[in-house]
């Protein structure tokens, strides 16, 4: 019994978001406009999925993530304004935003695992790679040292380490990035 209800649960968690695929084509044109066509734009759908299961919401993070990639204007106003976004109240605006962001952060020596980590914990990965003396994912989280952020979920606090919370991230994408179609290319490589 136990191990149906695990690939039952399995199963659900690796489909692809119904609400996602709304957004692929306006993903895709944003990705584009930004890396060129060669770049694996089922990632930032997964990005999206990742964010905020594809609503568009406001976070309870504290902080004041909004829309679909959950971005905290206030923080990347001076990068969005000068390429034309004044505001993400829209969900074009929000998707040309991820994309923009998404390519402010990317660097061509790292592997897209690096750009979507920054992007969700901000640049503590390279140092984590630096002290690894490797681009390696698993050496990388092995180098992390990071604290630990609470949560209050249907009235507990639960705890988790934030590297296992950032190194999940990139997990995530890569895995639901593919439920999105094939993100294969050999001008990104995403490990």
């Amino acid at each position: 019994m136990r191990l149906f209800l695990f690939v039952m649960l399995l199963a659900v968690s690796l489909q692809a978001n119904p609400r996602c695929h709304n957004y692929i084509q306006n993903v895709r044109v944003a990705h584009y406009e930004q890396f060129g066509v060669d770049f694996p734009y089922q990632y930032g759908v997964a990005q999206l999925q990742q964010e905020s299961n594809c609503r568009d919401v406001i976070s309870l993070d504290g902080v004041g993530s909004q829309g679909l990639p959950q971005i905290t204007y206030r923080l990347w106003q001076k990068t969005l304004s000068s390429k034309g976004v004044d505001n993400i109240k829209s969900i074009p605006n929000q998707l040309k935003a991820q994309a923009i962001i998404m390519k402010s952060l990317h660097n061509p020596k790292y592997g897209l695992w690096v750009t979507y980590q920054v992007y969700n914990g901000g640049g503590l990965v390279v140092k984590e790679i630096n002290r690894a003396g490797i681009e390696s994912w698993d050496k990388a989280k092995k180098n992390c040292h990071r604290g630990k952020s609470c949560f209050r979920f249907k009235g507990q606090v639960q705890c988790r380490s934030n590297c296992d919370i950032n190194y999940e991230y990139s997990k995530n994408i890569y895995k639901y990035g593919n439920l999105y179609g094939s993100a294969k290319t050999t001008k990104y490589r995403f490990w």
